[in-house]
């Protein structure tokens, strides 16, 4: 069994994200054992604790539908082959593929890694990947999908819960890409399935989110807090390169060191659960050389963890620019993004994680203390919230303060000083949390408030303007 560390306060992990070195998402179709075992020797021998793994969703749930006539559906079947009648069989889980995984499972534990399975691996570096009977559909929302996903899930974390190489169960790799939702609604109850699906066999291990570019827009179908509701441990994606503000200046440089820290701290505040910064990389050396992506990575560790973010795992361990099918074929962000070389040969990425991990690990003091929070800063609808989530943070850090984020809908936590920033349009911020954050100013705290076109009601009296 796993303990619940990863999602502790005060906790850090360090690792990286994988795919066999040799193929990377073909990994499990072009099954290569003893590729596997020297690529965890590799990794773990420089140090890194976790790795993030992915059982590809068509390769361990190989289903086919069979139709008849007006095209109707039919039977679910392997190929031509019926389904077998034990329950993985029936669940349509490949039993030769979780043989696989056990023997991945088994090599992380003899290596003293420790894995975080992303269950449903539908969606990697730019491609879509479902099995053949539910191609054509949005398997976010058609309850046929949903009822496969949720055996797939069943079958899997049944056959590894007691593992000990298992450290926590991934939704899957940035499931909100899968499909369009229509609705908040769609997306909370596809996440209640699958997460429902994990805790009714594995209650012991905690549930990461596995998403990326989440908001806390009530308006917009993937929300943190709804993640924060329903997982113990949220994720960021933050790559400077895709992400909103966050690509103007060189990587080894204040705001882009600052972006996952400051990207995992508004998921976290406001979505209520602990966070890491689960991807996280420099896409190769078009946009960091090696030098200075060692530089970049040291940086972002000691602030992640000093900000109680919870870990750090890089995108990805080998690099993939031999292989020739898609997704590398297609993005060229994918290829030479690795820790390690296809000689072997070894990045000074690798090495800055490991000399981290090791550092930390033989700290004195085993957690810190809880950070002191001298403001915060209240986030609305209407405005670019990440834009003025991010500018306040790294403002904040360059005056010398601490903030905490939450959401303008959410109850006023107390501080002594308040960060209403860029305010906008007619619904920033309803009368009973206004009224309840000016009566706070009245008890001795200090508001500051930038504006962006935006209503506040009342305002004369507060702000003694016409």
């Amino acid at each position: 069994m796993s303990d619940l560390s990863i999602t502790q306060p005060g906790k850090f992990v360090v690792g990286c994200n994988y795919w066999a070195s040799h193929a990377g998402t073909r990994m499990w179709s072009d099954w290569r054992p003893e590729v596997v075992q020297a690529d965890f020797k590799q990794l773990a021998g420089a140090g890194l604790q976790v790795l993030r793994v992915f059982p590809l969703w068509p390769d361990f749930q190989p289903i086919n539908l069979l139709r008849v006539g007006q095209g109707d559906p039919y039977e679910v079947r392997f190929g031509e082959a019926p389904l077998p009648d034990d329950p993985t069989g029936q669940a349509g889980v490949s039993a030769e593929m979780l043989s696989r995984f056990r023997f991945l499972a088994d090599c992380a534990h003899q290596n003293g890694l420790r894995l975080v399975v992303g269950l449903i691996t539908g969606w990697m570096s730019g491609r879509l990947f479902v099995p053949p009977a539910l191609e054509g559909l949005n398997v976010l929302t058609d309850p046929f999908a949903r009822k496969w996903q949720v055996r797939l899930v069943r079958t899997f974390v049944h056959a590894f819960k007691d593992h000990p190489g298992v450290l926590a169960w991934d939704l899957g790799n940035e499931c909100n890409v899968m499909g369009h939702v229509p609705s908040r609604a769609d997306a909370w109850s596809w996440t209640a399935a699958i997460t429902t699906a994990i805790r009714a066999v594995d209650s012991s291990r905690p549930i990461v989110s596995g998403m990326h570019s989440l908001t806390p827009d009530v308006n917009d179908a993937w929300t943190m807090q709804d993640q924060g509701e329903l997982t113990d441990l949220l994720t960021t994606h933050p790559y400077p390169y895709w992400t909103p503000h966050c690509d103007q200046d060189p990587v080894n440089t204040i705001r882009s060191i600052l972006h996952s820290t400051s990207e995992s701290r508004f998921y976290a505040d406001i979505g209520g659960k602990p966070c890491i910064a689960e991807e996280l990389g420099t896409l190769g050396p078009i946009l960091a050389s090696d030098a200075v992506a060692a530089d970049y990575i040291r940086s972002c560790l000691f602030s992640l963890w000093a900000n109680d973010c919870h870990g750090l795992l890089w995108w990805c361990a080998f690099d993939q620019h031999e292989l020739v099918d898609a997704p590398y074929d297609w993005n060229a962000c994918e290829r030479e993004l690795g820790l390690v070389r296809v000689d072997r040969s070894v990045k000074p990425v690798l090495g800055e994680l490991g000399q981290f991990a090791g550092w930390v690990a033989n700290l004195p003091v085993k957690t810190l203390p809880p950070q002191i929070k001298e403001a915060v800063c209240i986030l609305s609808p209407e405005q670019d919230t990440w834009g003025a989530a991010f500018s306040a943070y790294v403002l904040a850090k360059q005056a010398g303060f601490d903030l905490e984020f939450q959401f303008s809908d959410q109850p006023i936590r107390e501080a002594g000083l308040y960060l209403l920033p860029s305010v906008k349009g007619q619904t920033s911020i309803t009368r009973r949390r206004w009224l309840e954050l000016l009566d706070k100013v009245k008890r001795g705290a200090s508001l500051y408030v930038s504006h962006e076109d935006g209503l506040l009601s009342p305002f004369t009296e507060p702000f003694g303007l016409e």
